[in-house]
């Protein structure tokens, strides 16, 4: 089973696939995420396949999972913000602003920042997109600053993390 693996690597290094193995990869039901970090903001990138991401945010909405794997803009919006959690260093909730959502085929392409209030400081990250739809889902993290980088995974039984590279 190591084919799958290096699919969803190589998915997450903006790789494309073709369906038959994208399919293959979906058994293993993950996101990638990169954050940069500096100076009390975070960009953050994720990739994650659309029939999933899809039907997440539909139940988040209330409603029925849509048969193209589509999502309205203000509902992915509020669904990340509920899935995807950063604190300042002073514990207070820090709120993400959607700088992007592209649908790629079969994967969505998201984009948020989030910026601390001035002296707050980056506090923890975690990440529980799609967890409460698959128990196996795995989420991973890349951080990046600029001097260093760190990979995390979150599951729906991961703790927050202390953002790295965070002044």
């Amino acid at each position: 089973m190591i084919a799958p693996v290096l699919l969803v690597l190589a998915l997450g290094w903006g790789a494309s696939v073709d369906r038959e193995s994208a399919m293959l990869v979906h058994e293993i039901h993950s996101t990638h995420t990169t954050v940069q970090v500096e100076r009390g903001e975070l960009l953050m990138r994720i990739r994650t396949f659309a029939d999933d991401f899809s039907a997440s945010v539909a139940r988040f909405a209330g409603r029925d999972a849509p048969a193209d794997s589509s999502v309205r803009a203000d509902e992915a919006e509020d669904y990340v913000r509920a899935r995807l959690q950063v604190t300042d260093a002073r514990g207070g909730r820090v709120t993400l602003q959607r700088c992007g959502i592209e649908r790629r085929t079969d994967v969505y392409e998201l984009c948020f920042r989030a910026s601390t209030a001035p002296g707050a400081g980056l506090g923890e990250f975690r990440n529980l997109l799609l967890t409460e739809l698959h128990a196996d889902q795995v989420n991973i993290v890349q951080f990046s600053w600029n001097s260093g980088r760190r990979t995390e995974l979150f599951t729906r039984a991961s703790a927050a993390v202390r953002i790295p590279g965070a002044r």
